[in-house]
């Protein structure tokens, strides 16, 4: 058992599940979807069934699954109640309904400040206010002064900095308010969004709970503090320049270099983390979380690549920012949400029905919960299709990204099956 993730803090479990049921479905949505506009992947310019899918994948898969999660892990982390469990509730279906309205908008096709747009983006702020608030009073009133707790603090800031761009981006391009590209906006929205909101919380959330999983009693955290002035610089420079006309290209490779070594410092503590388990057989949540930090490792990588450009590799304008944010979402996000779902929630399923009652009957065990075989059918596939996927935009052939993204949506099927056993599980007393 998780013990760690046991507290007397915890938030009731109607708090967390819905989070993790209506991301299932947002990411069988999103890779239904691919499967009908795969094309697409092979085009440089943004199509309205591309940013429909990438916002189903980023606000209601990954950051719903996250929201959930950092619910039931804020107590975990830094020994607190969270501060409101009604605003969790209002959040979620203000996201819910808003992420509703914007998808409408973008398979309208219309990229000017259209009703859906302003319904939607206005509800999907309001959400992301709601959870930054909750969580910054939730972080306030603890005494923790962990690097993870730093880390959780500042990707909220940046994730309200990345729907505010968004929706600035927007209405810029209908009112002109600022002489700037619309491009050097979305390009920041969209660095701002991954890097500092995801990757800060997932480093945030992964430096607590990789050593409490692999039973590691010793972190070189040190790596990660550094990795926080490091990503944070660089990202307030990506952000402080997006606003000034023209920018020496030295200031841009600067900020690439700092997150660039702020990330591998995460990698390190990783791999340190790792090598220095006393768990050494990994069951499938870590599998798939080990996946997950590979896919994290070739994302880096092709970051990398992105400074060479597309005509250094042979690629088509575009490419290797294709396959970066591809890596990114549907490679190290999903890969790391996919393992850590059988690290946490069918363990918050357990304590739900079985906690009181052990000692006193014979209750199953979490892992009776979810089937093993299935997990591991779609790790698998899950693998699968991101080798699709990049072989498929490598050489520009159509079938082999239909291929990929069937056998993605295959994995959300597969995994969908597991989550409603956890969900839905009834409770047995043997």
């Amino acid at each position: 058992m998780q013990v760690g993730l046991s507290t007397k803090n915890a938030p009731s479990v109607w708090v967390v599940v819905p989070h993790f049921l209506i991301g299932t479905v947002s990411f069988l949505v999103a890779s239904l979807f691919a499967i009908f506009n795969y094309q697409d992947l092979l085009g440089y310019h943004i199509s309205g069934s591309v940013l429909s899918i990438v916002h189903l994948m980023i606000l209601g898969w990954v950051s719903m699954i996250i929201f959930g999660a950092l619910y039931q892990l804020i107590p975990v982390v830094m020994q607190v109640k969270l501060y409101s469990e009604k605003l969790a509730i209002i959040t979620l279906g203000s996201l819910v309904v808003g992420l509703f309205f914007l998808i409408a908008a973008f398979l309208g096709y219309k990229f000017q400040l259209t009703n859906n747009f302003i319904v939607g983006g206005s509800l999907v702020i309001f959400a992301i206010i709601l959870f930054a608030f909750n969580t910054f009073k939730s972080a306030l009133s603890s005494n923790e002064k962990s690097i993870s707790k730093f880390y959780i603090m500042a990707s909220g800031v940046y994730l309200l900095l990345t729907v505010l761009l968004g929706l600035f981006t927007v209405i810029n391009l209908s009112y002109n308010l600022l002489p700037v590209a619309h491009t050097e906006f979305m390009k920041t929205h969209a660095v701002i969004g991954l890097v500092g909101w995801f990757l800060m919380l997932v480093i945030g959330v992964a430096a607590k709970l990789m050593p409490m999983f692999l039973i590691v009693h010793r972190t070189r955290e040190a790596l990660l503090k550094w990795g926080f002035y490091l990503i944070n610089a660089g990202l307030l420079i990506i952000f402080a320049v997006t606003f000034i006309k023209q920018v020496p290209e030295f200031i841009d490779v600067i900020s690439f270099i700092l997150i660039f070594i702020g990330l591998v410092l995460f990698l390190l503590f990783n791999y340190d983390v790792f090598s220095h388990r006393m768990r050494r057989k990994l069951d499938i949540g870590m599998k798939l979380s080990a996946i997950g930090l590979i896919m994290f490792a070739l994302t880096t990588l092709s970051f990398i690549g992105t400074y060479f450009g597309n005509s250094a590799f042979g690629f088509p304008a575009g490419r290797i920012e294709i396959i970066s944010g591809l890596l990114l979402i549907y490679g190290f996000f999903t890969g790391l949400i996919l393992g850590q779902t059988y690290k946490t929630l069918p363990f918050i399923i357990w304590l739900f029905y079985y906690q009181k009652l052990v000692g006193k009957q014979k209750v199953p065990l979490v892992a009776d919960l979810y089937s093993d075989k299935l997990a591991t059918v779609h790790m698998y596939s899950f693998v699968a299709s991101i080798v699709l996927f990049i072989a498929g935009l490598v050489f520009s052939i159509e079938i082999v990204l239909l291929f990929a993204a069937v056998a993605m949506f295959f994995t959300s099927m597969v995994y969908g099956i597991n989550v409603y056993k956890m969900i839905f599980h009834k409770k047995i007393i043997k």
